[in-house]
């Protein structure tokens, strides 16, 4: 009777699309138990989506969306997006998709919008989204310095994707950031792109709550993210768990950082290979 019970438990399981196990506490001042609980004043996920495909690169939007939904998060920073983009994500408009079957507002900051691939078809675009259930104030697609993978040339340009978005949370306004930096291993190019978001962030209203959700393609302690931590703190307390690669995690790629406006409650990583991504959640107290 037990050994019937365990097959169809297991069978159950490897049915379920998504099995996800409670969020892991991982910064040393959290507590597992209030990031698995009830919602603080506000939840916020990072998450590079892989183009909607898993981490073995087959494409499952619903699983992406099945991922955020569960977290219960309210605002999301989206890297590696497709727009009408290739046959990898069948042409689809996922930040369309996923705003939809999440019912939340969408703000799109491409990388690369390129010409269709047929006559009458939409333009083909590529890069960051950040999503929110609170109303959205105002929105900006920053440029950044960048090597551009759609040029054989390689060499450093100045282009859009690093959005900004004005959110309302309960009365407050909050400054929301998504960033994607250079993934090569000199750090050459992340400094330089470090330089950038600083000198955006220090153009805001320096007492507004300031967000910075991103794949930076760097631990936290890498030298080229000193500058960030002089404006803004590691929600992880720099001791997150590993992010990247999903299914064997080694290293802390993803990360959310916060302005003295925002009172970090706990930040976990919830257990995904719905990307090549883990999705890192943080619950926030935000005054009014």
């Amino acid at each position: 009777m037990l050994r019937a019970t365990t097959v169809i438990l297991l069978s159950l399981l490897l049915a379920a699309p998504e099995f996800l196990p409670p969020p892991q506490s991982t910064g040393p001042a959290n507590s597992a138990a209030s990031c698995g609980g009830p919602s603080s004043q506000l939840r916020i996920m990072q998450y590079n989506i892989h183009s909607g495909r898993d981490s073995r690169g087959r494409l499952n939007p619903r699983r992406t969306a099945s991922v955020i939904e569960r977290s219960g998060a309210e605002v999301v920073a989206l890297q590696e997006v497709d727009v009408h983009w290739s046959r990898r994500s069948a042409w689809r408009d996922q930040v369309g998709v996923l705003a939809s079957r999440l019912g939340m507002n969408a703000f799109f900051a491409p990388i690369y919008t390129l010409p269709p691939s047929r006559a009458g078809y939409p333009k083909r675009r590529f890069g960051l989204a950040v999503l929110s259930e609170h109303p959205v104030l105002a929105t900006t697609n920053h440029r950044m310095t960048r090597r551009s993978t759609q040029h054989p040339s390689g060499s450093p340009v100045r282009l859009p994707g690093f959005p900004e978005v004005l959110v309302d949370i309960n009365g407050t306004a909050v400054h929301v950031y998504a960033a994607h930096l250079d993934y090569r291993k000199s750090p050459r190019m992340r400094r330089i792109q470090v330089r950038e978001i600083v000198t955006v962030l220090d153009r805001g209203d320096s007492g507004a709550p300031r967000l910075l959700l991103g794949d930076l393609n760097a631990t936290s302690r890498a030298p080229e993210l000193v500058p960030l931590w002089k404006r803004l703190r590691d929600a992880a307390g720099h001791t997150g768990a590993p992010t990247y690669p999903a299914q064997r995690p080694e290293v802390r790629l993803d990360h959310i950082a916060v302005s003295r406006g925002a009172e970090v409650v706990c930040s976990t990583t919830v257990a995904s290979t719905a990307s090549d991504h883990l999705p890192v959640v943080a619950e926030l107290r935000i005054p009014s």
